[in-house]
């Protein structure tokens, strides 16, 4: 009987020094800081089109379409800038003479944040500028990658 009531005290003890953690709820505040560039840093591209090769059955049309074309061709540049070329070869050889050479060149990426600067014909070529700066594209993957320090955090 004695061995199951120091038992019984043993085990009261032990689950009184138990800590709940539903009751204890510590919360967490960080200030972030935002690692971006010192300077601003202005990527700049051109897109042409021309416009009387265009398909349509009036000038106007050719000119919508060549609008639509030059801007595309300005976003590829300024995405070949930015996001760089892919690219790949193929060169076959026969008898040490070199016969058929095959380059491929391919871009892909996202651009985000590019400001139309200029649009307008010239001539017969419809041409876009197109301008970038990267300390805004520095800011877009700081907040989505994560590129941040924390400076101060709080428990409350």
């Amino acid at each position: 009987m004695k061995v199951i009531f120091k038992l019984f005290i043993v085990s009261l003890f032990l689950t009184a020094c138990q800590t709940n953690s539903d009751l204890v709820q510590l919360h967490k505040y960080n200030e972030w800081e935002y690692q971006l560039p010192e300077e601003d840093y202005i990527v700049t591209a051109t897109g042409y089109a021309p416009i009387n090769s265009q398909t349509g059955s009036d000038k106007t049309v050719k000119m919508i379409k060549a609008i639509k074309v030059s801007k595309l061709d300005a976003y590829r540049d300024l995405s070949e800038k930015v996001h760089g070329y892919q690219l790949s070869g193929k060169v076959s050889v026969r008898d040490l003479v070199m016969g058929d050479e095959q380059i491929r060149a391919s871009v892909q990426g996202v651009i985000k944040g590019a400001r139309l600067i200029k649009s307008y014909p010239l001539d017969d070529v419809y041409v876009t500028e197109l301008e970038l700066n990267l300390r805004d594209l520095y800011r877009v993957r700081a907040f989505t990658n994560g590129q941040t320090r924390i400076i101060d955090s709080k428990y409350y």
